[in-house]
């Protein structure tokens, strides 16, 4: 980690986490991920962190933060669902009380209400070093029975004692043959159906078993060269999960761990290849279960795959399941954006930007300063498409770039933000630059803003400047465009007396811009 974060983006990880709580067992391999890395974050901080439940979200010290983050959102409503007003994060909080935490506030309002309300189910759950509404959140005392462990009977059989200790039986080699034997021969006979009926309608116990038995067959498989087979196990898995969902979370969330036991890096670029090559919905909505269920492990396939694939359709099917994981709070492409190779860095903020997540924004902050200019030019692209004030800090970096043709797709982004804080910067740099095509891109951008403060400037464009410093045509003519887009008695003005100019282009320019006909390229 280069530093301390921004509480910004510690609020993010924190509903991120949230988010894959409300998806993942605590012990998913990917939620326990990002649950330490947040700890490491709050750790090198050093100071507790203090949130307001807000209307529009969550806010820190008074001010609102990551308020496009859709994850933020979702943490906010359901905090205030609970009665939360105020949640305060000691620094040393562990991964663990973070998890049971965010484990607790994704539990539906009237399930935590009849446990006494969302302060008692955090005591129950055994989290400290939390604040709600005040009061700091202290675990409940744990219950010790004092009674001693039952001796086993004599001849009693091996196994548990009453106690809940376990006997150990040493086995011969010829034992162990055998086992190995028979196991192999169950496996190969193995009802599979029989067994998916029993994790679903089977007690608990029968349940266990199934489970033990549909991984130790997709296993066996596998070891053999037997994919298709072991990649049926696990998609059937994934459907018994989404069908335990409501009735039995946690049998969900060891159907979960056993298919992320399963699938191994093969597995894994085997389900992702044959997403590329699917051709109806129905298989790819199954394919995208699966890897959504897998969780952080199947991003770095599916962006390679993302990256080489040259079919629309394959790069479609990539980018639906990028989609997805981000929607569910699975961190995507944050840590590959400080890669040291150019070319992954701008792969990765291509992708960002394709998906549009609200949450990429804060990492655009450094890829637009990126050494690369290839990279800074995918940066402000990728700007471009998602608006909001976030995004018009960073392409006003892009505006003073020492590339020309970045500083005219930085203003020709802040363009199609229409970002009325954007008017002055572009006016300024408008007075600076010395590019003719990015000086004409400033020009359209201000008029696509539509903001009367930049007239005086664009009336000097429009008028041809001075006999010293005259204006190139192309730049008057935008300039009158511009004017136009604006409107108002003092563009109007402007138009009014570039229609006796001597100039033929500029007059017919400042005829149709008076009359509403400015034509300005799309």
């Amino acid at each position: 980690m280069s530093g301390p974060k921004t509480v910004s983006a510690i609020v993010v990880g924190l509903a991120k986490g949230h988010s894959l709580s409300e998806f993942y067992p605590v012990v998913h391999p990917t939620l326990v991920a990002a649950l330490h890395k947040l700890e490491d974050t709050l750790l090198a901080r050093g100071e507790d962190l203090h949130l307001d439940v807000a209307p529009g979200g969550l806010a820190a010290y008074g001010e609102t933060v990551a308020r496009r983050s859709p994850h933020v959102q979702r943490l906010a409503v359901r905090l205030a669902e609970h009665g939360v007003r105020e949640l305060a994060l000691r620094h040393q909080v562990t991964a663990e009380s973070l998890g049971r935490l965010l484990s607790a506030i994704a539990l539906p309002p009237r399930v935590v209400a009849v446990g006494g309300g969302l302060a008692s189910a955090l005591s129950a759950a055994g989290v400290s070093k939390v604040e709600v509404n005040g009061r700091l959140i202290e675990p409940a005392p744990l219950q010790v029975s004092a009674d001693p462990p039952a001796p086993r009977a004599p001849g009693a059989p091996l196994g548990k004692t009453g106690g809940g200790l376990e006997d150990v039986a040493l086995w011969s080699t010829h034992d162990m043959y055998q086992q190995v034997q028979l196991s192999a021969r169950r496996v190969e006979t193995e009802n599979l159906d029989e067994l998916r009926a029993m994790l679903r309608e089977g007690s608990d116990s029968e349940r266990i078993e199934a489970l033990q038995r549909l991984e130790y067959v997709a296993q066996w498989c596998l070891e053999r060269g037997m994919v298709d087979r072991a990649m049926n196990v696990i998609s059937d898995l994934r459907a018994d999960a989404d069908a335990m969902a409501r009735r039995n979370p946690a049998t969900r969330g060891s159907i979960m761990m056993a298919m992320h036991r399963i699938a191994n890096r093969t597995v894994i670029e085997e389900m992702v290849e044959r997403l590329g090559r699917a051709r109806t919905e129905e298989t790819r909505v199954s394919l995208r279960g699966v890897l959504l269920a897998l969780g952080a492990e199947v991003v770095t396939p599916l962006v390679r795959s993302l990256v080489a694939a040259s079919d629309l359709s394959a790069r479609r099917a990539y980018r639906d399941a990028l989609v997805e994981l981000d929607r569910v709070g699975v961190p995507l492409l944050e840590d590959m954006i400080g890669d040291e190779r150019w070319f992954v860095v701008r792969n990765m903020v291509g992708i960002l930007g394709e998906i549009r997540s609200a949450d990429a924004v804060e990492h655009f902050a450094r890829t637009v300063r990126h050494s690369d200019v290839r990279v800074r030019r995918e940066t402000i692209i990728a700007l471009s498409k998602f608006g909001g004030e976030e995004a018009v800090q960073q392409l006003l970096v892009g505006l003073v770039d020492a590339e020309a043709s970045l500083r005219a797709a930085a203003a020709l982004g802040l363009g199609l933000t229409k970002a009325g804080t954007a008017v002055m910067a572009l006016v300024k740099r408008l007075g600076e630059e010395t590019d003719l095509e990015t000086a004409v891109e400033i020009v359209r951008a201000l008029g696509r803003i539509g903001d009367p403060r930049a007239v005086q400037a664009l009336a000097e464009r429009a008028s041809g400047g001075s006999l010293f410093s005259r204006t190139p045509l192309p730049i008057r003519l935008e300039a009158i465009r511009a004017l136009g887009d604006i409107g108002g008695d003092a563009a109007r003005a402007v138009l009014h007396r570039l229609m006796h100019d001597r100039n033929a282009d500029v007059r017919e320019a400042a005829i149709k811009a008076s009359e509403g006909r400015s034509e300005q390229p799309a």
